[in-house]
């Protein structure tokens, strides 16, 4: 059933070098300050790759308190801490895809229930220390995802690899996360704007109504779709492009100065 609309907008959060800044993994306390005070006026929602599952993603729900999540790429949403939608991964091209990077060399990686399934495991582990810090969480074999619950999956390596993931794949997409680091993968029909409209669904309102944070290639389609769209300041060159508004950087207040300056 649907809700009725007592907030008039909703504002959208992806969370890496967004609403977290990646050096200590934690949210600012001025962006959690900025938010709490519009909170009464507008839906919190966050529109993030990652898995809001996990146990260490837990405290960015404890700490933003937001009315609905978008996670996984657009693959799985909650309303008001309830799951309305859930999108697995296609088996058929998962064993197509692992198939094909392993006979390539590329490292395509997921992680599920804190274990990490990857083609080249120790390319993964070169970068761990960005995805989670101290955390070091076990590997298993990578084919045992054809078993497990796969919504989206991650590619670690230089553009040019990536590009060839594309090529192979047009069922997929894979933007740019990191330059030359990571980017995620998804199949086509999935996205952040298609979870955010389970929720624009739920409180009766559009996409004109949102006002959406990001700094990555995987934000672009929910900046171009949003009614307002806002850049971080170290956002990627193509995000910008097609903001509205280019705030500072994460560390520098962006959260909370541009929503000073919006709202």
């Amino acid at each position: 059933m649907n809700c009725k609309t007592e907030k008039k907008k909703i504002l959208s959060f992806d969370l890496d070098m967004t609403l977290v800044d990646d050096k200590d993994n934690k949210i600012p306390r001025s962006a959690i300050d900025a938010i709490n005070q519009v909170r009464n006026e507008y839906y919190i929602v966050i529109a993030t790759g990652r898995n809001l599952e996990l146990a260490a993603n837990q405290y960015v729900l404890e700490e933003l308190k937001p009315d609905a999540w978008v996670h996984n790429n657009g693959a799985q949403v909650h309303i008001e801490g309830k799951q309305v939608y859930y999108h697995e991964f296609n088996k058929d091209l998962l064993k197509r895809l692992l198939d094909f990077s392993i006979s390539r060399g590329l490292c395509v990686c997921a992680l599920i229930n804190n274990v990490e399934y990857c083609t080249i495991p120790e390319d993964l582990k070169a970068i761990q220390y960005i995805l989670s810090g101290d955390a070091r969480p076990e590997y298993d074999d990578v084919m045992k995802l054809l078993e497990l619950p796969v919504q989206t999956l991650g590619f670690v390596g230089k553009d040019e690899k990536a590009q060839i993931l594309r090529d192979a794949f047009p069922e997929l997409k894979i933007p740019s996360v990191i330059p030359n680091i990571w980017c995620d993968i998804m199949e086509k029909n999935i996205s952040k704007v298609v979870g955010m409209e389970k929720v624009l669904s739920h409180y009766q309102l559009t996409m004109n109504d949102v006002i959406a944070f990001g700094d990555s290639m995987n934000d672009y389609e929910i900046l171009k779709a949003a009614g307002y769209a806002v850049a971080m300041g170290n956002a990627a060159d193509g995000l910008k492009e097609i903001a509205d508004y280019i705030t500072d950087d994460v560390d520098k207040d962006g959260i909370a100065n541009a929503l000073r300056m919006l709202c």
